[in-house]
């Protein structure tokens, strides 16, 4: 129950100076940005392979969504009237 905290030893300068030459620089950038352009781009790639191949399949459901969309609403003043006179015309 009684724990007390300690206290982290702080480096002395001549420490200090050997950990900040030990670091590593990287010319050109960061590796962390080249990173995440090849997982940007391997997944593209990737993604329009799978996508290609499929493209009627991608075709219809995008067809099936629009329609979707656009029945999900009520449909507006001037279409009813023109469905009505379409309707009176083929009679």
């Amino acid at each position: 129950v009684g724990l007390k905290r300690q206290k982290a030893p702080v480096p002395a300068p001549a420490q200090a100076l050997a950990m900040t030459e030990s670091r590593v620089s990287y010319v050109g950038g960061s590796s962390g940005l080249w990173a995440s352009f090849g997982l940007l781009g391997s997944s593209s790639v990737f993604f329009a392979g799978w996508t290609w191949s499929r493209r009627k399949e991608w075709v219809d459901i995008m067809l099936d969504y629009c329609h979707h969309k656009r029945a999900q609403y009520p449909t507006h003043t001037l279409d009813r009237v023109a469905a009505r006179v379409l309707r009176m015309l083929k009679i």
